[in-house]
């Protein structure tokens, strides 16, 4: 058996010959210093598990990364969204301004601007063609506007209900919003969230298979010495400690590694993904991970590690009972 005085004591010799470190030799740090003289011993083994891990959960990390980015692509688009309210031929220009004024007021609409029937037309014949056709008309057929800008709180629906708000207007004729393009790239970016989202999934059941064989192939080694030391007295939990330990090891050092990849990977497209937003003269930008982002990350992958070691143990402690 071993107790807190025993470790206690050769914490103190081990200080005072320079065995050691001190922290080796209480309980967790013994089973701590087991786990990494494990991976030492097969090193071979331990990296190509270790980078097996890494990669196998760099996608998850990636996806998990620029998930924040996505989401915030259909809010960026719908910023700087406009509704066009046509007003009826027989409002002036005055009145036209002072409707603007008054929907300003809103607090769903975060700017407003009129457009007088001159200013229309003079927009319009900067197209050569246009001019030719409304020089044929002779006189100015296009009515008064007041284009709306909504906060950019807003969602989709809330747009489109501000827009039945103003066709209900007696001055108003008709509303233009189109939302068709902005609905289609929400869905769109939902959909790729659904599918990285079971892709990420798959892909870490995949790592926690992976953790658990490691640590079954671990148990194998160390069977005939947790025989000897079940049989000397030792407590179940003290034989099971250093496997916890390396699990966790594993999961950690794997998450690790994951982070780095898809620190890599994100930073290798960035500028590629910048040059096309530029073209699209688009205001997305690939932001990179924050440290909480990546803390989640190390944190879920610690879990696993610890969910396999635990898994594997489960089974290894029922055999031992069995064999007593």
């Amino acid at each position: 058996m071993i107790d807190n005085k025993n470790a206690n004591s050769r914490s103190q010799q081990a200080t005072v010959s320079g065995i050691g470190p001190a922290w080796t030799y209480t309980r967790r740090g013994y089973a701590l210093a087991q786990s990494i003289r494990q991976l030492k011993r097969h090193r071979l083994a331990s990296i190509g598990t270790l980078l097996v891990l890494g990669i196998t959960l760099a996608l998850p990390a990636m996806l998990y990364f620029a998930s924040a980015t996505l989401a915030s692509l259909s809010e960026k688009s719908l910023r700087d969204e406009s509704l066009t309210a046509y007003l009826e031929l027989q409002i002036s220009n005055s009145e036209g301004a002072e409707l603007a004024s008054q929907w300003q007021a809103r607090a769903d609409v975060k700017d407003t601007r009129f457009i007088g029937p001159d200013q229309a037309l003079a927009m319009l014949q900067e197209d050569a063609d246009i001019r030719d056709a409304m020089q044929v008309l002779g006189e100015n057929p296009l009515p008064g506007a007041v284009v709306v800008y909504p906060v950019s709180t807003m969602n989709t629906q809330s747009i489109e209900s501000l827009a039945e708000t103003l066709r209900s207007q007696p001055q108003v004729a008709r509303v233009k919003v189109d939302l068709q393009w902005v609905k289609r790239l929400d869905v769109a970016v939902r959909l790729g969230q659904w599918i990285g989202g079971l892709m990420a999934g798959f892909l870490s059941l995949t790592a926690l298979f992976v953790i658990l064989n490691t640590i079954r192939l671990e148990l194998s080694r160390r069977r005939a010495e947790m025989e000897v030391t079940n049989l000397l007295g030792a407590p179940t939990r003290f034989m099971n400690r250093p496997i916890i330990y390396t699990g966790a090891l594993y999961g950690l050092l794997g998450g690790v590694i994951a982070c780095i990849l898809a620190l890599l990977t994100l930073n290798a497209i960035r500028t590629p993904a910048d040059e096309l937003s530029s073209l699209y003269n688009s205001t997305f930008i690939l932001q990179m991970p924050e440290s909480t982002q990546i803390l989640t990350v190390l944190g879920i992958s610690l879990v696993m590690g610890l969910v396999g070691a635990i898994g594997s143990l489960s089974r290894s402690s029922r055999q031992l009972t069995h064999q007593e």
